[in-house]
């Protein structure tokens, strides 16, 4: 039995009988606009199979700018949320039925359609976001059979979702079509004065238009959200909602004219693609058929991750938000920045940048949350965890790096103070304010960073304030050294300005030392018994403690995956450290479906907490208390490129791809194959039950479910993984470094990523090493290249930017790499 398949036009195609086999519904997020950066006019709408053709539909603010209700239950429950239709024969005018689970469901990254089939009927639905203005569609028409009556409940959350009782305060139909707006007195009428909503069907097919007494068996009005709009008998029939709550408020002109979204969305799947070559031989060495399979697999899902990347960072929500979503410092810092240096989008990284620029609070550090619009902005943000301040000086080193824009030095954003901004300042003040925070919120008599309010890891928040500030995070210093070493060779690499190179350089040396003394403290006081613990208590300048190590007595963990995997990609550990860090990976903290945070789950009490908060108070069994969750799972990939190990890798990365992981973890449960799945979930009824039968996670008899959908900054990290790790193309300023990291199998691959804004084709000849490149040609000419420094690997060769690109401009676009 077929339950769902990929289909041409980069669209993928699912049955009813699927979707009864899956837990999660199958659902997809619509979105309008071609803007690589956050546009507040941008429409979002979360579209699902069992017939929610839009709802969660939303303007700028995904959770403050509503415009139709959410649906809050994957059970199905609830079915008189967003956008329902419902149809009638014309034998029997009153006779609707709604439309819920389709036969067939297809779905690309623009677009949804439903098809719907009886003995005598073919219907087929379809909802779009349009991507030249800000404008959903819903177009319905009958493949097979007689016209319909048609009828289109809307449920109205103008209001409010939370509020959505009440009804909108105007409902003034104008031809073909009607004009919604907020309630009187409601805070959506206060947060966008003016603002308004616009309904439009085809012209002259909508006889009636009413609002929620059509939906009661009496005909009365229970003054509910509802606008309903019904239809004659039609072969077709097509609806628009377009939303002008900023438009109106702000009198901003429309969007310019832009791609369909067949032709946005296909420029987007193709920014990074591969080609895997067919063998066909029956010699002994010939191309591994599963490893090839995979490389086919990884191809098919990255236009699905580039989707979610985008919805991440420009709308975010996920499937599972019900309440919408929202920005923190750290996504911005990596979802984003991932995806735009995949596809190669320099002026968006840079408008990324400047606006983490603009976050900085004026004592240096950075909020926890974040906002992309200054209508939603809540200005000087208390304090944030630990980790939070190092993340915006990483994505400063990336873009700095990938660009070798110097001009950037001299760009001037406000901070954020206690009333407002203040007045602008260039970055190098706003990177001496972040090391000056950084200093003064050390562990006193220490060189460590302190724990703060908390680190990467929410489930480990310590039950304890008394605990939490005497704590450092292992974790946490390793980031310090990551992003502060990071911003420091972006700086030493940039030709800067005169008026401005001394004192860059001064920068770049206080975050060295900064980072080096984190790096001696954390090897004198955290790495003990040659294992990295995953936390230290401090008393009287030193620590006195280790938490989640083999010598932890307290919390009942021994090994914590995140200060190891880091500490190789950060290059703080040796050669032989980092083999003995891997092995225990492997030993301790991998399962089925991939790396996990820590070797069993913290203690579950069922009452007052003793260490941890979250993680001993949460009785759901699913994402960091699940402990494996995707993202640090793909961090553990990135850890494997550093030290070279090719089929772990693509292994790494396997576990992250929805697509075949039935037949790859055949302990995992069926699950939509277009998604992003933020954390792998055993399916315990309780935790109780996961703790006394966690073993079972490991050896395949404990099922596997896939948890959150699509909000995570996990899509944008693997497609990066994908173009800087696996295929090992860097833009660093001058040079371009070519650093492969592939298995045997994939021999003749070919990949389509983008350089200097143009599509080039990177042929691949691989060996058995799999890194390490000997040469880069471009047609008929070799490149001059120079080594990379890896202390666990041969590292990858680095051409320079100006040759490459005038060999690509040339008319030559294939770039050969040579791989032992």
């Amino acid at each position: 039995m077929l339950l769902s398949a990929g289909t041409g036009h980069g669209g993928h195609l699912v049955t009813a009988a699927k979707q009864a086999a899956v837990l999660r519904p199958h659902g997809h997020i619509l979105r309008t606009g071609s803007a690589w950066t956050p546009d507040e006019r941008s429409v979002t709408t979360t579209t699902w199979m069992d017939g929610g053709f839009h709802t969660q539909v939303t303007q700028g603010h995904v959770a403050l700018g509503s415009v139709l209700s959410l649906r809050r239950s994957y059970l199905g429950l609830f079915r008189a949320h967003g956008m329902r239709l419902f149809v009638a024969p014309e034998a029997a005018p009153d006779d609707w039925r709604l439309l819920g689970r389709p036969s067939a469901w297809w779905v690309s990254p623009g677009a949804c359609r439903w098809w719907y089939r009886t003995d005598d009927l073919l219907v087929e639905v379809a909802s779009s976001g349009a991507t030249d203005r800000h404008e959903l569609s819903v177009e319905a028409r009958v493949l097979d059979g007689p016209p319909l009556r048609w009828r289109a409940a809307l449920h109205v959350a103008l209001g409010g979702d939370d509020g959505a009782d009440r009804a909108p305060s105007a409902l003034g139909i104008e031809g073909d079509g009607l004009t919604l707006a907020p309630p009187h007195g409601s805070d959506r009428e206060r947060t966008y004065p003016g603002g308004t909503v616009r309904v439009d069907w085809s012209p002259g097919n909508v006889p009636h238009v009413g609002r929620d007494e059509v939906l009661f068996t009496d005909g009365r009005s229970r003054d509910l959200p509802w606008v309903v709009l019904t239809t004659g008998p039609l072969p077709t029939w097509s609806l628009s909602v377009t939303p002008h709550l900023v438009d109106d408020a702000e009198g901003r002109d429309a969007p310019a004219p832009g791609p369909d979204p067949v032709s946005f969305w296909n420029d987007v799947a193709h920014r990074v693609r591969l080609a895997v070559p067919v063998d066909d031989s029956d010699a002994a060495d010939a191309v591994d058929p599963e490893a090839a399979e995979e490389l086919r697999r990884l191809d098919a899902v990255l236009p699905w991750f580039a989707h979610d990347a985008l919805v991440h960072f420009l709308s975010p929500r996920g499937l599972e938000q019900y309440t919408g979503g929202g920005w923190g410092t750290r996504d911005v810092s990596q979802g984003p920045v991932g995806v735009l240096l995949a596809v190669d989008e320099p002026e968006a990284l840079r408008d990324v940048a400047a606006r983490l620029l603009r976050a900085q609070n004026a004592r240096g550090d950075w909020p926890q949350s974040f906002d992309f619009y200054a209508r939603h902005r809540q200005w000087y943000q208390g304090d944030s965890h630990g980790d939070v301040v190092y993340w915006p000086l990483l994505a400063f080193g990336d873009h700095l790096l990938a660009t070798g824009d110097a001009t950037f030095l001299r760009y001037e954003e406000p901070f954020v103070g206690t009333g407002g901004p203040t007045a602008p300042a260039p970055l190098l003040d706003h990177l001496d304010r972040a090391l000056d925070a950084i200093e003064a919120v050390r562990i006193p008599g220490t060189r460590l960073p302190a724990y703060g309010h908390g680190d990467w890891n929410d489930s480990l928040q310590p039950a304890d304030p008394a605990l939490a500030a005497a704590l450092c995070s292992t974790w946490t210093v390793v980031l310090q050294s990551q992003a502060l070493r990071r911003l420091a060779g972006a700086l030493e690499a940039l030709d800067a300005p005169d008026d401005t190179a001394d004192r860059a350089a001064a920068v770049a040396r206080r975050a060295r030392r900064i980072a080096d003394e984190g790096v001696v403290a954390l090897r004198e006081e955290l790495l003990v018994d040659g294992v990295l613990a995953g936390y230290g208590r401090v008393a009287d300048g030193r620590v006195v403690e280790l938490l989640i190590h083999p010598v932890d007595e307290r919390t009942g963990l021994t090994y914590s995956l995140l200060p190891m995997i880091h500490a190789i990609t950060a290059e703080i550990l040796t050669p032989d450290e980092a083999r003995h860090h891997l092995a225990l990976v492997r030993e301790h903290l991998s399962g089925p479906d991939g790396a996990r945070l820590f070797d069993r789950p913290a203690a579950y009490h069922g009452g007052p907490m003793e260490v941890y908060q979250r993680a001993e108070a949460s009785t759901f069994f699913g994402r960091e208390i699940g402990i494996m969750y995707t993202h640090a799972h793909l961090r553990y990939a990135e850890a494997l490129a550093r030290v070279g190990d090719a089929d772990g890798l693509l292994a790494a990365l396997a576990k992250a791809n929805p697509l075949g992981m039935t037949e790859r973890v055949p302990s995992t449960r069926p699950r939509q194959s277009t998604t992003y799945y933020s954390s792998s979930d055993a399916v315990f009824p309780d935790r109780y039950t996961a703790a006394a039968d966690y073993a079972g996670v490991r050896d395949g008899t404990v099922p596997l479910e896939g948890g959150w959908r699509v909000y995570s900054s996990g899509p944008g990290l693997f497609l990066r993984l994908v173009v800087e790790n696996l295929l090992g193309v860097r833009r660093h300023g001058s040079v371009v470094e070519i650093d492969p990291v592939l298995p045997t199998s994939a021999d003749g691959l070919v990949a389509s990523v983008r350089l200097f804004g143009r599509p080039v084709e990177v042929r691949f000849r691989v060996g058995a090493v799999g890194s390490g490149p000997t040469s880069v040609t471009v047609g008929d000419s070799g490149l001059d290249a120079y080594r990379l420094e890896n202390p666990y690997r041969t590292g990858g060769l680095a051409v320079r930017s100006e040759d490459l690109h005038r060999l690509l401009e040339s008319g030559a676009n294939r770039i050969d790499v040579e791989v032992p």
